[in-house]
């Protein structure tokens, strides 16, 4: 069963007639906690390459560990959907997938078979990545990526 946004409503179990998710309170695992602690995306990653006074570390950190995490939580959705109880939100996972995530979510969804057959998760996971991708040219290369911003706002300009 489903709300209005499309989420996912747990349903009562009948043999103990509880509500797994709780109706009124939603009871989160510690892992669909630990999805939701977003500044984990974004600090060391953004620490380190502060502290090293270069991007590329801190880049290769945040890979590397979103990639992980978002493994990690898409193997807890999973658990969660086969279990009908409540998930983590996709905005969630998009969100991990938008900071260095998507390898991650790009293998976990092979391996779980998991989110990877659903059109509208995969249009914006698909997005992530482009966002993510080009936001890394643009630190990693910011003198060619003013040089393309100028000449589209050029093209625009001319239209």
């Amino acid at each position: 069963m489903t709300d209005r946004k499309g989420r996912t409503i747990p349903v009562k179990n009948a043999s103990s007639g509880r509500n797994p998710g709780g109706a009124g309170k939603k009871k989160l695992t510690f892992i669909a906690r630990l999805a939701g602690f977003w500044p984990l995306a974004v600090i060391p990653g953004l620490g380190l390459s502060i502290y090293l006074k270069h991007p590329l570390p801190g880049l290769a950190l945040a890979f590397l560990l979103n990639s992980l995490l978002e493994i990690l939580f898409y193997g807890e959705d999973k658990r969660l959907a086969e279990r009908q109880e409540w998930r983590i939100p996709e905005l969630t996972l998009h969100f991990w997938e938008l900071f260095c995530g998507w390898p991650g979510a790009l293998f976990a969804q092979g391996f779980f078979h998991h989110k990877w057959k659903k059109l509208s998760y995969m249009i914006v996971f698909w997005l992530c990545v482009i966002v993510n991708v080009a936001s890394i040219l643009c630190i990693l290369f910011p003198g060619e990526a003013k040089s393309i911003v100028e000449a589209g706002l050029a093209v625009l300009k001319r239209s």
